[in-house]
């Protein structure tokens, strides 16, 4: 019977040891995964810009100033929209609560009724204002959490650009030398499967932040192209990222048009994320590296519990990753044992 390469072994036991140090370290080892996506991200901008004849460095130096310059300007925009738009927000629910239930809710009649509305109106605002502290309490504790994951990112995806071209003088250090030359094809395989996922996302984000940004400007809601933007940006977070673009939108909205501008920006998230849900991640997902869509959930829950965030957003390199192990090793001992 036909042995599985000896290679295969040692996927499965640096797989497990990356598992494991994710478990046990999930700042480092998460930063260094979103900073392998980030640099990924760079190389496909850095492809773009080779095409008009620069040098790869130059290339990578360009892709790596419009990515994060990108980034830089959404953190540094975000924080203090939020906080104007926080006062107009807080302004208006605390008007809003002072008014009598009969003036709100004119069609409901009786005393009953309005007492029960005046209590759910009560219990609004004390929810708003308890879970509003609280989101604000955590971001404060997170900040340099923020700032240490930041810099690992900026540091580590700007190196992996440089060496990921250089991975195949790292094989013979790595794997039985046996089979170099079938790890270093699988690797290359590897490489382009998820630089192809990644390049897919990346026009999934910009097809969801101009839906976001048209859909914003034609409501009339403020800084529509802020909010076009941040939606291209978190688009990359696998259903967190509408959540993350809402926050801001929300606030938005009600400090403009009140309880009908949380219609709105519900309607234009709603339609942004129901296009990319059903025509856009399943053409990137079937073409690009043909994955169904219900198990690239059931993955991302699973790791989710374990890895929490982080294990939203390795669910689908994961995925791949496991694709191509059990296509290049798995299915070829199969076949010929």
């Amino acid at each position: 019977m036909k042995r599985l390469d000896p290679a295969f072994y040692w996927l499965v036991f640096y797989f497990f040891l990356y598992m494991i140090a994710l478990k046990i370290t999930p700042l480092t080892a998460g930063a260094f995964s979103v900073a392998i996506v980030f640099a990924l991200i760079i190389e496909n901008i850095a492809s773009l810009v080779q095409k008009l004849k620069v040098k790869r460095w130059l290339a990578v130096l360009i892709a790596s100033l419009i990515f994060f310059g990108i980034i830089s300007y959404s953190i540094y925009r975000v924080v203090p929209i939020v906080m104007e738009q926080w006062k107009s927000v807080s302004a208006f629910v605390s008007e809003f609560m002072k008014k009598n239930p009969s003036d709100v809710f004119p069609y409901f009649k009786g005393d009953e009724t309005i007492q029960m509305l005046k209590d759910a109106m009560d219990n609004i605002g004390q929810v708003f204002t308890s879970y509003l502290g609280k989101m604000l309490t955590f971001i404060v504790t997170k900040i340099p959490d923020i700032f240490t994951t930041t810099l690992l990112l900026v540091i580590s995806s700007t190196y992996l650009v440089i060496v990921l071209p250089k991975l195949r003088n790292a094989i013979p250090y790595m794997f039985p030398n046996s089979s170099s030359d079938k790890t270093y094809k699988f690797i290359s395989n590897l490489y382009s499967d998820m630089k192809k996922f990644v390049g897919g996302q990346m026009f999934n984000a910009i097809m969801v932040g101009l839906i976001v940004w048209i859909g914003m400007a034609l409501f009339g809601i403020k800084y529509a192209g802020f909010l076009g933007l941040l939606s291209g940006i978190t688009d990359f977070i696998p259903f967190l990222g509408v959540i993350i673009t809402a926050i801001p939108a929300l606030f938005i909205g009600i400090s403009q048009y009140g309880i009908f501008g949380i219609i709105k920006v519900l309607i234009v998230l709603t339609v942004a994320n129901q296009v990319e849900g059903w025509i856009l991640a399943p053409k990137v997902l079937g073409d690009r590296v043909k994955l169904n869509w219900f198990v690239v959930l059931i993955t991302m829950l699973a790791l989710s519990e374990i890895y929490g965030v982080i294990g939203v957003l390795i669910a689908v390199p994961f995925l791949v990753a496991m694709k191509d192990i059990w296509r290049e090793y798995v299915v070829e001992y199969l076949k010929k044992s």
